[in-house]
């Protein structure tokens, strides 16, 4: 069976290689990274195709077709359903076919290519007052022809409906590579098309028989509800071409009024086809008017079913969306690095909320709608308290939680989670308190419970039973529960899909809730358009058993390799790895910092999702021991920039910087590691004796042949400068420093004199020292105290655990005596928090990562409790400030803005820079993607700050500032310091030049 595949793989990769300009993957990595969505589900591809044009596209679907090969349209990866894997040849248009084609404000519409992401759609369209109309909390990465495939909705479908009531024109690509357009026509040229001897024609009256036909079957068979995406959409047809059945469009009245009563367009039953009729190659959509005002009303309940009996009391008020979150959703945002502040807005501990949110143009009249709506709710019973937030910086904040509620349920610890199977019924909104109830009495039947959140405005509440794939039981019961909910679907007429569609998740139920009629013309319908079944087989009808092919399931048995870090409570080094649960918040464009090289690259290769899936893959294959120190896997984590973004940013805490290291760890073993790994990692031990020569090799550093020698032995790029070396280090200076006594010392500090600050910057430790003595610290400097963030980064964990061991040894018997452990370096005294911890686990290491703080938080903290006064003089600068990856993820960046912020006068702004692209020694071995990650954010940013003065706290982001654009950049803790009131402090003299950085 192997051998035929291979030989079935090679014959297609021929011809794809010789007729396409875009990419062509075949490789063990690209198929074993496209085998799996955001679903429970994993099929290896044969191949995988990213077109660079639509010509490729084409040519691409004729060569299958001559295959016999099928295909498998892609777009974020992001079906909970598993619409977007197969058997077949992935085809992925998210890297190259993402443009804007053209805007027409006359028409309000917008044409796309099937790569544009919804949020940098939305983005482009608000300079101009609009939006696209569906709203999905996977904004962030879901493509647009994601959404045409599924049918997409939204938060706030109440008011805008699903994708199909904002489709005007799709350019297809059928099952052989022909090309067809579907548009708005009358029924006279419907029926001309009808009449026509082509395949084109012959679509078109099967199409038109089969809904005329049928079109009592559908009308009994298909639920008169707001949401429903299961199978094809044939209701939509049946009143324009059988006005006499008494049938009804369920299109909503806005969007049907907007065309005339005669107007068919065959693009209707493309949307939400899932892929399985035609490939869309370009789309012209409906755009919206933005609303110029939005409030948030957020009452908090006693009980899941006090929430949902409020439902028709939020209904009265025209609402814009109406958005449940139970209780395991909001305690587990608590555990979330970037969601935990969220969480804060919301009071005490409620076993539900509703975002209850209003729109409009009139501030007043949405004012008043909300004060009304709160005043009812006030008075409901089992509601505890009603929040309001009408400006965005409130709003947001609880929108993330919303939108991260899928992914974030995942994020709980062991084998038994959340699971996405029957999680997308729909009922009418006004039985969904019932259906929930009885929902519920199913789960406890089989002995689990749910999780539930989702769009209570339109009665789709996305329950997901808590159960283990993993465990044969839990399976059984998994299509055990599915049977009894397709049954209450049905009792109530409602659709087992409102939003996630059918995929290999719920088409195996479709002959059941549409009726044997109604599934046979779905069959009738696929064969019209694609005869040879290739395109996206599987799904809609003649779908596989919805237990097969899962990504785990009783016979998935991987190997567990030993490990440095501690990973108790991910359940495990496993279980930190299948934390990644698919759902692509990786591949996000803007906002935070992660991925940073998936954002540089737009290649599936370079997510997160794609590593921690190929680390699962590995160790679950049939040689793990040879897998997870291959090859293949290096090359998709090579390029992880450890920068900690997917540690916060994650909804499920993927820690991939951890997991890269352990598997360096690994790879190393059995693979010769290249000369630069060994300068870098003993970094430490190194630059002391190489600081000695600090002229001559600053000297030497500069000239051209010397780099390229160097970067010939090891590795590291002739085209970045190399870090400058001090003779008068901070240690040196800190021996020879003679400071005044304080007359009232406030206490004892411990100074982080990392390797970066003393010998390459001392200058900055000396203000942070000076500082603190002027202030009343008496500071000391351990000499030998090091972090080992270097020998963690190249993956020399046991190296670095002996190290914390014994640096946690003698710093034990002093640490009673320290306020704190201070540093200025955020990737090295964040180790002490972030890693020593899980290096050495005891109460040693955990009290040394309870003191370790930057100076700039722990400033604020003593300015804000009282303990410290701070006058800073005036300095009327503007302050661009960009804070390092690490404290972005691990703490924010807040306290250096405050800390910035109380100099007078001075006009401080947080750069939207997400990551710098340098990354220690990434920006030495992997220059040009360096350089491309810093061109997205950092230098645009900086080059609208011309006249600004550039701050950044990490080493390795002035560096990257100082290369690209000349600009020296400051620390925060300088400028602090510079501008300490007291004129007769003895202040460092070696600062930079705060006039002269711009």
């Amino acid at each position: 069976m192997q051998e035929w595949q291979e030989e079935r793989r090679r014959a297609l990769e021929k011809p794809l290689r010789r007729h396409l300009e875009g990419e062509v993957r075949f490789d063990l990595a690209s198929r074993k990274i496209y085998s799996t969505d955001a679903s429970i589900y994993q099929i290896e591809p044969l191949g995988v195709v990213i077109p660079k044009h639509l010509r490729d596209v084409h040519t691409a679907l004729a060569i299958a077709a001559e295959h016999r090969v099928p295909i498998v349209p892609r777009g974020g990866g992001t079906s909970l359903s598993g619409q977007s894997i197969g058997p077949g040849l992935v085809l992925d248009c998210s890297k190259y076919l993402h443009h804007i084609l053209d805007l027409n404000l006359t028409s309000e519409t917008v044409r796309v290519q099937p790569g544009v992401v919804l949020d940098q759609l939305n983005r482009y369209l608000a300079g101009y007052g609009y939006q696209f109309g569906p709203e999905v909390s996977t904004y962030l990465r879901a493509t647009l022809g994601g959404m045409i495939g599924n049918n997409s909705a939204g938060s706030r479908s109440i008011v805008y409906g699903k994708t199909i009531d904002h489709v005007v024109r799709l350019q297809l690509a059928l099952a052989d590579g022909t090309p067809m357009v579907c548009e708005p026509m009358s029924r006279h040229e419907w029926d001309r098309r009808c009449q026509a001897p082509t395949r084109e024609g012959q679509i078109y009256r099967t199409v038109h028989d089969i809904v005329c036909q049928h079109a009592t079957e559908i009308h009994r068979r298909f639920p008169r509800i707001p949401r429903r995406v299961s199978g094809y959409n044939l209701d939509v047809f049946a009143d324009r071409l059988a006005p006499t059945m008494g049938f009804h469009s369920p299109l909503p009245a806005r969007a049907s009024s907007q065309l005339p009563e005669d107007v068919l367009n065959l693009a209707w039953l493309i949307v939400g086809s899932e892929g399985t009729l035609a490939f869309v190659t370009e789309a012209e959509v409906k755009i919206v008017k933005r609303p110029r005002f939005r409030m948030l009303a957020v009452p908090h309940f006693v009980s899941l079913a006090a929430s949902l009996d409020a439902l028709a009391t939020c209904l009265e008020f025209s609402p814009s969306a109406v958005e449940l979150l139970d209780q395991l959703v909001i305690e587990l945002a608590q555990q979330n690095l970037a969601l935990r502040r969220e969480k804060r807005l919301i009071v005490g501990h409620p076993a539900a909320l509703l975002l209850v949110e209003l729109q409009g143009d009139d501030r007043r009249e949405v004012e008043d709608r909300l004060q009304r709506l709160v005043n009812r709710l006030t008075h409901l019973p089992g509601v505890q308290t009603v929040l309001t937030a009408k400006e965005a910086s409130e709003r947001e904040p609880l929108w993330n939680l919303r939108t991260a509620g899928l992914p974030l349920l995942l994020s709980m610890p062991g084998d038994r989670k959340p699971t996405t199977f029957v999680e997308d019924a729909a009922v009418s909104p006004d039985r969904l308190p019932e259906f929930a109830k009885r929902f519920r009495e199913i789960l406890r039947r089989h002995g689990t419970d749910g999780a539930y959140y989702g769009h209570a405005s339109v009665g789709c509440l996305h329950i997901r039973p808590i159960l283990n794939l993993k465990n044969a039981a839990d399976v059984e019961r998994m299509r055990k529960i599915t049977a009894e909910v397709v049954d209450l679907v049905l009792e109530f007429n409602g659709s087992l899909s409102g939003e996630h569609g059918d995929g290999l998740a719920r088409s195996e139920w479709n002959r059941q809730l549409f009726g044997e009629e109604i599934y046979e013309a779905f069959r009738q319908i696929k064969h019209a358009f694609d005869p040879t079944g290739q395109m996206n087989p599987g799904k809609i009808v003649d779908a596989p058993p919805m237990t097969e092919n899962l990504r785990y399931g009783p016979n998935y048995r991987p190997y567990t390799p030993d490990h440095v870090f501690d990973y108790r409570r991910q359940g495990g080094f496993l279980g930190a790895i299948e934390m990644c649960n698919g759902s692509a918040v990786c591949r996000k464009m803007h906002g935070g910092v992660m991925c940073p090289s998936f954002r540089a690259t737009r290649d599936e290769k370079d997510s997160t999702r794609a590593r921690a899936n190929v680390l699962r893959l590995a160790l679950a294959g049939s040689q793990p021991l040879r897998d997870f120190t291959s090859d293949w896997v290096y090359e998709v984590l090579e390029l992880c920039l450890m920068c900690k973004a997917c540690k916060a940013e994650c909804p499920s805490n993927v820690d991939l910087a951890k997991l890269k290291a352990e598997f360096l760890r690994h790879y190393y073993r059995v693979h010769r590691r290249p000369l630069g790994d060994y300068l870098l990692a003993w970094w430490r031990q190194l630059v002391p004796r190489a600081a000695r020569f600090a002229p001559l090799l600053n000297w030497l550093g500069q000239r051209p042949t010397l780099r390229w020698i160097l970067q010939k032995a090891s590795g590291l790029d002739s085209r970045r400068s190399l870090p400058r070396l001090v003779r008068q280090d901070l240690l040196r200076w800190f021996r020879q420093h003679r400071p005044q006594p304080p007359s009232r010392p406030r206490g004892r500090v411990l100074f982080l004199a990392d390797c970066f600050t003393t010998w390459s910057e001392p200058e900055i430790g000396q203000s942070a020292i000076t500082l603190l003595e002027q202030l009343g610290y008496v500071v000391e400097i351990e000499p030998g105290l090091c972090c080992g963030r270097t020998l963690i980064s190249k993956g020399f964990l046991d190296e670095a655990q002996h190290l914390v061991k014994r640096q946690a040894r003698q710093l034990a018997p002093r640490l009673g005596e320290y306020e704190a452990i201070l540093g200025v370096e955020p990737s090295c005294l964040l180790t002490l928090t972030d890693e020593w911890p899980e290096l050495v686990s005891g109460s040693v290491s955990e009290t040394i990562a309870r003191h370790a703080q930057l100076v700039e938080t722990w400033l604020l903290q003593q300015l804000e409790n009282g303990t410290l006064q701070l006058e800073l003089a005036p300095w009327p600068y503007r302050l661009a400030v960009h804070t390092h990856c690490h404290q972005k993820a691990l703490l924010g960046s807040q306290s250096t803005l405050q800390l910035l912020r109380r100099i007078p006068q001075a006009q401080v702004e947080l750069l939207d820079s997400t990551c710098c692209g340098m990354a220690g020694s990434f920006g030495h071995e992997h220059y040009e993607l360096s350089v491309a990650i810093a061109r997205l954010a950092l230098l645009p940013e900086l080059e609208k700050r011309r006249d600004a003065i550039v701050v950044a706290n990490g080493t390795s982001c002035r560096h990257q500032i100082h290369d690209l654009t000349g600009r020296a950049a400051l620390h925060p803790i300088q400028l602090i310091a510079q501008q300490w009131q007291p004129a007769s402090s003895p202040m460092p003299q070696n600062l930079p030049p705060l006039r002269g950085c711009q």
